[in-house]
């Protein structure tokens, strides 16, 4: 298994020294992974120092408790 794991991790680190920075989903369509597995081998990509995770949006409206004033 860890063949396998290896191998998705050299096509992700190969697709981003292809794109740039890029967001999951896009790295799941190229890869014929889906999303949730694409974000898995991110973060233990990242946990291993092999890749750095710059930016995390929230895709529904922040609760105003989280909110602070700028």
């Amino acid at each position: 298994m860890d063949g396998w794991w290896d191998d998705v991790d050299k096509e992700i680190l190969e697709a981003l020294a292809a794109t740039g920075p890029t967001d999951p989903a896009y790295l799941a369509r190229a890869l014929g992974m889906s999303t949730p597995a694409v974000c898995s081998c991110l973060a233990m990509l990242s946990a291993e120092g092999k890749i750095r995770i710059r930016s995390v949006e929230a895709t529904t409206p922040r609760p105003e408790a989280l909110v602070r004033a700028a």
